[in-house]
């Protein structure tokens, strides 16, 4: 018998067809890495169905955020010294807790097949704010040249007296927090071979408004909106119900 159509099942689960199978699912979790225009995430997400193809998801993501304007810089007159933005006298990060609505649009009609779902996700932002720790160059008391860790000063350390990037540990126990809003909207591609294995790779957009401009460079302008291009990649699984 040949299927040529299927009804929508609208109660708290997703029927879909897998070669003349029908499937229902509860709930879902997945995690995933990836990249965006300036830097990277990663998050981890869980949820409920709550119609044929409409699940309510919640999704934990932590990314750093780089200026637009950032070159790295090493010291010409040294060698194997780590290198450094000058300029830069924040490290942003952000924390994303967010709620989020995902619908498929387009989905898997067999194992081999791919499914389209379209996300929304909206929460805070959590900006945390982490200061630049480098190895400058000064004189002692008896005028001996020695290397010394700083928070770098724009108003004290140009690039002739900065030997290096200090360890990335500095500075974690001045982290200063801006908080703003977070929006995310995407194209999730699922290609997962199995019925409760997540595959997918996903692309889309962020955007990031905090209350104020965060101090993250000296000698150019700063922002408090970061919109940002990302894609990832993701595994987990869905339970059947």
């Amino acid at each position: 018998m040949v299927l040529t159509a299927f009804t929508v099942n609208r109660s708290t689960a997703q029927e879909t067809i897998f070669e003349g199978t029908t499937v229902t699912y509860s709930s879902e979790q997945s995690g995933g890495v990836g990249m965006h225009t300036n830097g990277f995430h990663g998050f981890y997400r869980f949820g409920n169905y709550k119609g044929a193809f409409k699940k309510q998801m919640f999704e934990i993501e932590l990314a750093n955020i780089r200026h637009p304007q950032e070159v790295k810089s090493v010291n010409p007159m040294e060698d194997d010294l780590r290198g450094y933005i000058y300029g830069k006298k924040n490290a942003l990060y952000t924390l994303r807790p967010s709620i989020g609505i995902h619908n498929v649009f387009i989905p898997k009609q067999s194992l081999r097949g791919v499914s389209i779902t379209y996300i929304l996700q909206v929460g805070p932002s959590l900006g945390l704010a982490k200061p630049v720790y480098l190895n400058v160059e000064k004189l002692d008391q008896q005028g001996n040249r020695v290397i010394v860790r700083e928070r770098y000063d724009p108003n004290k350390h140009d690039q002739g007296v900065i030997y290096g990037r200090a360890s990335f540990l500095n500075g974690f126990g001045e982290l200063k927090l801006y908080p703003g809003l977070f929006v995310k909207a995407g194209l999730q591609f699922e290609y997962g071979g199995t019925q409760e294995d997540i595959r997918a790779i996903e692309v889309g957009l962020t955007a990031d408004l905090y209350a104020e401009k965060i101090p993250m460079m000296a000698f150019t302008s700063n922002r408090q909106l970061f919109l940002n291009l990302y894609v990832a990649i993701l595994m987990g699984n869905r339970k059947l119900k």
